[in-house]
C-alpha cells in the first residue's frame, strides 16, 4: 500500500514539474537590415462608396545567398502590418507567405469597409510593419518600421479608382516578378493581366482583389451597367414621309391594310405579274420569265420598297409553280 502511494506521489510530482516548466520561446534572426516600407497606396470606392484599401509594398531583407539566410519560419508566422490613427489601432493583418516564405520583397494589405472607414480619408494615419513580439529575435530587438507617408488616390468614381489601382498593382507585380524571377504579369489581348502565379499571390496578399480590381484578371464576373432607353417613332415617321407617295388614303378608299409597306408590296407584285404576263404573251420562255420576275422582286426588296416577309412567301410560291411547270412539261 505504501509503495502504491509513493508511486502515485511520484507521478503527480513529475506531472507538476512538466507543466510548470517554462516553455521554450521560438528564436528567429533579425533581418540583414530594415525592414522597410517601400510605398503605401490608399484607394477608395473600389468595392463600395467610401471604402478604403491600403496596399503596402515592403522589403524584409535576408541575403538570398547561397546560402539563403531567410528564416525557416514564414513571414505569416513572424510579422504583421497595422493601421493606426495616432495610438489607436484601426486594423491589423497578417502577411501572405509565397516566394521565399514571404521574406524579401512583397505586398500586404488592409481593407476597411465604408462603415469602418468613416472620417479616415486624407487624415494622418500610420502604417506599421512589425515582427511578432512572441518570438525571440536574435541579433537585435523586435524589428519594426512605420510610416505616415501615404499616397492618397482620390478618385471620384469606382471605374476611375479601379483603373488607378490596376495601373499601380500591375506595375508593382511586374517589378516583383523581376525580383523573384517569376512571371507575375502577362499580356493578354493587348493588355497586361496577372499570370496564374500573379493571381495566386495577389489574391492572397490582397483578399477579395478579384472583386476590388477585376481589371487585373483575364476572366472575372462583373455586374453589367445599363441605362433604360425609351424609343420613339420619329425615325419611322421621317422615313415614311420621305416616300413620294402616301398609300394611306388609297388603303382607306379600298378598305385595305393601312401599312404603307404592305400596300407598296401588293402594288409591286401586281406590276411584276403584269410584266410576267406580257413576257409570256410575247413568247418569252417561262424559265426566262421566272428569272426576270425574281430579279425584279429582289431589286425592289433590297432598298426596302416591299416587305421581305412577303417576298419570301412569293418566292416560295414561284419556286413551287416553276417546279410544277417542269414536271408537267416532262409528263
Amino acid at each position: 500500500m505504501i509503495k502504491i502511494r509513493n508511486l502515485l506521489l511520484s507521478v503527480v510530482l513529475a506531472l507538476t514539474l512538466l507543466f510548470s516548466a517554462p516553455l521554450p520561446v521560438q528564436a528567429i534572426s533579425v533581418p540583414d537590415s530594415g525592414p522597410y516600407v517601400i510605398q503605401v497606396d490608399m484607394y477608395r470606392h473600389l468595392l463600395e462608396d467610401n471604402d478604403l484599401l491600403v496596399h503596402i509594398r515592403y522589403n524584409w531583407p535576408y541575403d538570398v545567398g547561397p546560402p539563403d539566410t531567410a528564416p525557416s519560419e514564414t513571414i505569416a508566422q513572424s510579422a504583421f502590418v497595422r493601421l493606426l490613427n495616432g495610438t489607436t489601432e484601426l486594423a491589423t493583418s497578417t502577411i501572405y507567405s509565397y516566394y521565399r516564405r514571404g521574406w524579401g520583397y512583397g505586398s500586404a494589405s488592409i481593407y476597411l469597409s465604408a462603415a469602418s472607414a468613416v472620417g479616415l480619408w486624407g487624415t494622418v494615419l500610420t502604417v506599421e510593419l512589425q515582427g511578432s513580439p512572441t518570438l525571440t529575435w536574435t541579433g537585435g530587438g523586435t524589428p519594426q518600421v512605420s510610416t505616415t507617408t501615404l499616397n492618397w488616390y482620390a478618385s471620384t468614381s469606382q471605374s476611375a479608382a479601379r483603373l488607378t489601382a490596376y495601373s499601380h498593382i500591375v506595375t508593382w507585380a511586374s517589378t516583383l516578378g523581376d525580383y523573384w524571377n517569376v512571371i507575375l504579369v502577362q499580356t493578354q489581348v493587348g493588355s497586361n493581366k496577372l499570370s496564374s502565379y500573379g493571381e495566386t499571390y495577389f489574391t492572397s496578399a490582397i483578399p477579395n482583389l478579384r472583386l476590388l480590381v477585376p481589371e487585373l484578371f483575364s476572366a472575372y464576373v462583373e455586374t453589367p451597367q445599363y441605362t433604360d432607353t425609351e424609343w420613339t417613332e420619329t425615325g419611322a415617321n421621317a422615313t415614311a414621309g420621305a416616300w413620294p407617295f402616301n398609300f394611306g388614303g388609297i388603303s382607306v378608299y379600298f378598305g385595305m391594310p393601312s401599312s404603307d409597306t404592305t400596300l407598296r408590296s401588293l402594288l409591286a407584285f401586281v406590276i411584276i405579274a403584269i410584266v410576267a404576263g406580257v413576257m409570256v404573251s410575247k413568247g418569252v420562255p417561262v424559265p426566262h420569265t421566272t428569272l426576270a420576275s425574281f430579279g425584279l422582286l429582289i431589286a425592289l426588296a433590297v432598298p426596302g420598297f416591299i416587305s421581305l416577309v412577303l417576298v419570301g412567301g412569293v418566292v416560295f410560291v414561284l419556286v413551287l409553280l416553276t417546279g410544277m411547270v417542269f414536271l408537267l412539261r416532262r409528263a
